[in-house]
């Protein structure tokens, strides 16, 4: 626990400075930064100030999205401390994201939800956010580490999307943008009230031919809310999204033949196509003495098709998933004992139905599937914050979780099987006010990953290997210590170390070469493995023409024991790996700094400039780290924006150019045999990404129609 005792000195020093200068300076002409508040419990009920919770939350609006040039919701958070994000399939649109040095392999530890709805697909924990209206959020809420009323998988933490709704006047919006790569897309919004009645609707439609060869994309989104308030205490709203896309996938490249043309794709001709309808209902009422109740219901269906063509043959699998459930909380805000006190209590609970059917031709023959999966989640949590005295704070909170999945194969009833998983988490946390904008925290949580039903029951054919029914849940215990800090009046930062310490950690390896199929490594538990890092925010605005942000994280993921791992095989033979205690785990750079600078030389134009450093990384395979590393990269971007009022509405547009370096990078990789060019030699597999690209658009927003 070095590391906390070193960062907790490292908190109060910063703290102590930081307030210090709150009392200085008082006349001086300085410049208001926005409060921010963020839900604090499973579904939002009365905002909070960010600074009061045990935990580095991180806030992005819609207003900051917009700024920021993003095209995608991976790109809107990519900045943000703790992100671990990188391309694994080779297009725009289906990045990787996970927290605090999770990488997403074999499967994501972050949970994401919209409007209180779990996102994660069951089949694989993955998140499809290309699924997610991106033009409709208002804001992110990023939630680090193991957060207890959330529930299972959130082992790296929760990123909270809301969406938005109906404004206090009629507004209709058109908007485009066009760039590099054919990049083409186009919006059309309206938002408004009816009586006690709001409403707000978005339709979009994207298109991209590709950085890549055979990596386009095709994307149409509708969403629409409706709100109504029949009083001051009552306000419920029912939305509507569908989603329908088809993207194609250019893989990975060999690392000599990407050095060459990083455009091309090596094994040609994989696409995934998807269609979504989610329908989500949402209601909160106030009662008297200070009670509330949220609650929450949705409704999913998704049909999706995906092909692949891999070195030794092509597969397809199609999936059909239906998902419905709930969560419902009660709330109370009032005095305990002459102290203020927070309590929630809810429940939640899901059911998942899906099914899917694959074939595959491989050179020795055919190989299909026809299965289907039943999931039952069953959650119950609760919460407590409890105001000791106007500067101590104390959060304390428990979850219990149970999920049954029942597995049928229905060409070999042999296969069928069932688990149960139940778990009960606790979190408690203590935050010292020290001075109106300065706080002191430190946090404890537990979190735990059920396996998934592929990691289960999986068949090896496809990239999560062969399925293992004797896999143990992962669980984690998580720890934090951090500040808050409130520069004067014209900035904020904030400071957090944290630690994570792995059990039973799924991985998609073999512990035991004997009990791997030919050429389909196992998903096998590890026993022990870590993370741990420091996370650091600082946010000006020094006049009202300067302002910026420097975003740094540092991360340490490493295996915490003697290993022998056999990730794939040469030929007949095993690749065996001798991971050593402290081996670094793949796909995680240590290293990741952003720093964004805005300029506002007249009204309404804005000049930004923004830089991203990732550091270097092993390629997924190589973890006894015995190979040369995917190397770090620094992309710079810059962005050219108006924004006026005009008669009738407002008028905005923009230049962005991204990489405009024009560097060339890889941003994952991995270890694999190359049987196409490489005589089943293995070669290190790289990601390219993008070089110099250019984008532009317009937006016009008619009001009070």
């Amino acid at each position: 626990m070095r590391i906390y005792l070193t960062g907790f000195s490292v908190c109060v020093v910063l703290s102590s400075c930081l307030v210090a200068s709150t009392t200085r300076a008082q006349s001086e002409d300085v410049i208001e930064t926005r409060e921010v508040v963020v839900s604090s419990t499973r579904l939002p009920d009365t905002p909070v100030d960010a600074r009061t919770l045990p935990a580095k939350v991180t806030v992005i609006t819609a207003d900051e999205i917009r700024k920021s040039g993003a095209k995608t919701v991976q790109e809107a958070i990519q900045r943000a401390t703790g992100i671990v994000m990188y391309d694994a399939v080779g297009n725009a649109f289906q990045q990787t994201i996970d927290l605090r040095g999770f990488n997403g392999q074999p499967v994501p530890n972050t949970t994401v939800f919209v409007d209180g709805q779990r996102m994660n697909e069951p089949d694989f924990n993955t998140v499809n956010f290309d699924l997610i209206p991106y033009e409709t959020i208002d804001r992110i809420e990023i939630i680090p580490g193991a957060a207890a009323i959330y529930g299972k998988n959130a082992m790296g933490g929760v990123i909270n999307i809301i969406t938005k709704r109906g404004t206090d006047k009629h507004q209709a919006t058109g908007e485009t943008l066009f760039g590099s790569f054919h990049r083409e897309r186009y919006t059309l919004n309206a938002s408004g009230p009816i009586g006690k009645f709001d409403y707000y609707s978005n339709f979009s439609r994207e298109t991209e031919s590709g950085f890549r060869d055979e990596s386009a994309a095709r994307i149409s989104r509708f969403f629409g809310k409706l709100g109504y308030r029949p009083t001051e205490h009552t306000d419920i709203t029912v939305s509507y999204t569908y989603v329908k896309d088809r993207l194609q996938q250019a893989g990975t490249l060999p690392l000599s033949q990407a050095a060459i043309d990083p455009k091309r794709n090596f094994t040609p001709g994989d696409f995934y196509d998807s269609e979504t309808n989610v329908v989500r209902l949402n209601a909160r009422h106030e009662f008297p003495l200070g009670f509330s109740v949220n609650a929450n219901g949705f409704y999913r269906r998704l049909a999706q098709e995906q092909f692949t063509v891999f070195q030794s043959g092509r597969g397809t699998n199609n999936v059909m998933t239906e998902s419905r459930g709930g969560v419902f909380q009660l709330n109370h805000n009032g005095q305990v004992l002459g102290y203020s006190n927070a309590l929630v209590l809810g429940s939640e609970y899901t059911r998942n139905d899906f099914g899917n059917r694959s074939l595959a031709l491989f050179s020795f023959g055919p190989s299909s599937s026809l299965r289907s999966t039943d999931e039952t989640i069953l959650g119950l949590y609760a919460q407590d914050t409890l105001n000791l005295t106007s500067q101590l704070i104390v959060t304390s909170g428990v979850r219990y979780d149970r999920n049954d999945i029942d597995f049928g194969d229905n060409l070999d009833i042999v296969n069928n099987g069932s688990k149960v998983f139940h778990r009960t988490t606790p979190r408690a946390g203590l935050t010292y006010l020290v001075a109106p904008g300065a706080s002191l925290y430190f946090s404890y949580g537990q979190g735990f990953r059920v396996p998934t039903y592929n990691e289960l029951f999986g068949s090896g054919l496809g990239p999560f290997g062969q399925g293992n029914p004797n896999l143990r849940p992962m669980r984690s215990h998580n720890y934090e210590v951090g500040a808050k800090v409130q520069v004067q009046s014209w900035g904020e930062a904030s400071l957090a170390l944290f630690r994570a310490d792995v059990r039973d950690e799924i991985y998609l390896v073999c512990g035991d070469p004997s009990t791997c199929n030919f050429g389909s490594p196992a998903n096998q538990n590890i026993p022990e493995s870590r993370r741990q890092g420091i996370e650091t925010t600082f946010k000006a605005k020094f006049n009202q023409s300067f302002d910026g942000m420097v975003n740094y994280t540092y991360t340490q993921a490493t295996f915490q024991g003697d290993l022998v791992l056999n990730p794939y095989f040469v030929g007949f033979n095993p690749f065996l790996e001798n991971v050593k205690r402290g081996d670094s785990i793949p796909l995680v750079p240590k290293n990741r700094l952003s720093v964004t600078g805005n300029y506002h030389p007249a009204s309404g134009w804005t000049v930004s400039l923004t830089g991203l450093y990732v550091g270097t990384q092993f390629h997924q395979g190589d973890e006894e780290n015995a190979q040369p590393r995917i190397p770090g990269y620094f992309t710079l971007n810059s962005r050219i924006a108006y924004e006026q009022p005009v008669p009738g509405g407002h008028l905005s547009g923009f230049l962005m150019l991204n990489n405009i370096l024009d560097q060339r990078y890889y941003t994952s990789g991995i270890m694999a045999p190359n049987t196409l060019t490489g005589g089943g030699a293995v070669e290190r597999f790289v990601m390219p990404a993008p070089g110099i690209a250019v984008y532009g658009g317009v937006s016009y927003r008619f009001e009070g129609l």
